[in-house]
């Protein structure tokens, strides 16, 4: 350090000039730690970035775990909705033969009588399989899906049904479609998806038969005089869902 009055040379730490007696005044040095023109220093930003990435982690963790706790969710709903297609699909493998050769080779249990009265009063059947959950349509309990199979004489199975009464759950009428629908330019053996698209409904029921499967939907629409038109329809594939045939009939109070 020198002195800036007289020039002598001084120690670092001197206060006052040892030659002339001026005092000296000491440079204060920056606390470490402390703002550097407004910014933060470079530990407290790198403190910083990791706090952000830190929290960006668990973000990310939490909706990870949200994803795979909302995708079980509808694997687990999915695999219930789709038992009972799935129970009519392997009876419908047995059509021609007996309903004992069914019962041992499927393990499918049946039972001759529904726990639902509504069933029982409404639908003809030998056997059934049905979901233990209900649904209300106008205030009637039906089971959720139910399973139906038909026997001729012989007991072999001639036909198995599958019915999905939540399709009513809104109304006993079915889902509503913004016209009558109508496949007159649907071409025979056309597939299935493609003949979907046209109809773009959920399956009422699905009746399984010796060479055909037929899908039935329930829909209604407005007419032009405003009223609610309930329609039955219903489509017939052939066992390699190629398209045959279709049928649409206008449902009135007194035909439900």
């Amino acid at each position: 350090m020198v002195c800036k009055k007289c020039k002598e040379v001084l120690p670092d730490d001197a206060t006052v000039c040892t030659c002339c007696g001026a005092k000296i005044q000491q440079k204060r040095s920056r606390r470490r730690g402390s703002a550097i023109s407004g910014a933060d220093s470079p530990a407290s930003a790198e403190k910083k970035k990791m706090t952000v990435s830190s929290k960006i982690k668990i973000v990310a963790t939490v909706l990870g775990i949200a994803i795979v706790i909302a995708a079980v969710v509808i694997l687990i709903v999915s695999m219930f909705v789709s038992d009972g297609k799935k129970t009519a699909e392997v009876l419908s493998e047995y059509i021609g033969q007996t309903m004992l050769s069914a019962r041992n080779d499927s393990d499918i249990k049946v039972y001759e009588e529904s726990n639902f009265k509504a069933v029982n009063n409404a639908v003809k059947f030998n056997y059934l399989v049905e979901d233990d959950d209900s649904v209300k349509v106008d205030g009637i309990k039906f089971p959720n899906w139910l399973v139906t199979v038909s026997l001729n004489d012989e007991d072999e199975i001639v036909t198995v049904t599958y019915t999905d009464f939540t399709v009513c759950k809104k109304n006993h009428k079915g889902q509503k479609a913004d016209k009558l629908i109508n496949l007159d330019n649907v071409m025979k053996n056309e597939k299935y998806k493609n003949v979907e698209k046209e109809i773009d409904l959920d399956v009422y029921s699905i009746t399984y038969e010796n060479a055909f499967i037929t899908y039935t939907y329930k829909y209604y629409y407005e007419d032009e005089a405003g009223n609610e038109q309930a329609v039955r329809l219903t489509v017939t594939y052939n066992v390699n869902m190629e398209y045959q045939y279709y049928s649409s009939a206008l449902v009135y109070p007194e035909d439900i």
